[in-house]
């Protein structure tokens, strides 16, 4: 019988979230972020600061916002523009334990990064704005001595050396024009046509690109989880904090790394399948 009320009771007492085959399962002591299907990749019941989550890893894509040299390094747009670069570096240790984790779970990585084009025709005003502060200040596409700033196949959209060794050539690069990544890009396409629906968000800066980013993955209903540790932003303290609390209250879930290491394989039992739905009986690639 197909599910196709919201609030009905689940196998387990608890409740289900949504209709159809977009449910969840929100159970006593975890939810189920998939109930109706059956795993194809490893079924792992994820520790976060509310309430386990249980997600198949064939579900799942891990995605780095914002890694890039104008951001992180020195000499970078950032840096010469007075911001704190060293705050976005402390993510790097926190990514490459994420990118660590991901791989031995065979999960997609997707890079997004921004690089705009050179005669700068995609970027309106409100945007430019947002880099172009004052008359002097360097902005998107302006001279930083060696590079133009955001610009596409410049040094200062490469990911930053501690990272570049650890992609992969099938990681999906995703180049954006806006603080979100799903604004203009094709990071929906990929996401959908590969079944990915539970998102772990790492990268710079959390209260900036990467909380734009997961925002519209929320609005979009894709699985939303922030990996506290493997973000950063070159923002005051309370900024990060603002992001974690709404996070947590509104768009998803907060974990961090050493959840993800702790995650344990779970079961559940078996649904049945519901009319019109056909059910994964193996590795689709």
């Amino acid at each position: 019988m197909p599910q196709r009320k919201t609030y009905q009771k689940t196998d387990l007492g608890g409740v289900q979230l949504g209709a159809s085959t977009a449910r969840w399962h929100l159970e006593h002591d975890h939810i189920d972020l998939s109930p109706h299907h059956r795993p194809i990749g490893r079924l792992l019941k994820i520790g976060t600061a509310e309430i386990p989550v249980v997600e198949d890893t064939r579900r799942m894509a891990l995605l780095i916002v914002d890694m890039q040299n104008d951001f992180c390094s020195t000499g970078g747009w950032a840096d010469q523009a007075g911001f704190a670069t060293e705050r976005c570096r402390s993510a790097i240790p926190g990514i490459q334990r994420a990118l660590e984790w991901a791989r031995k779970h065979d999960l997609w990585v997707v890079w997004i990064g921004w690089a705009n084009r050179e005669d700068l025709r995609n970027l309106g005003a409100p945007t430019l704005y947002q880099y172009k502060k004052s008359v002097a200040m360097q902005g998107i596409g302006e001279s930083l001595g060696s590079h133009k700033a955001l610009i596409s196949a410049t040094w200062g959209t490469e990911v930053v050396e501690e990272l570049a060794d650890l992609q992969q050539d099938n990681d999906v690069v995703v180049d954006k024009v806006r603080t979100s990544g799903f604004y203009g890009t094709h990071l929906e396409q990929i996401l959908r046509t590969q079944g990915l629906n539970t998102l772990l968000f790492a990268g710079v800066n959390t209260d900036q690109c990467v909380t734009t980013t997961m925002e519209d993955a929320c609005f979009r209903d894709y699985n939303v989880l922030l990996i506290e540790d493997a973000t950063a932003t070159s923002s005051p303290d309370f900024c990060k904090q603002a992001v974690l609390h709404n996070t947590r209250l509104c768009w998803g879930f907060v974990t961090d790394t050493k959840a993800l290491f702790s995650a344990r394989e779970t079961t559940r039992m078996q649904p049945e399948p519901e009319a019109g739905v056909e059910t994964p009986s193996g590795d689709t690639g």
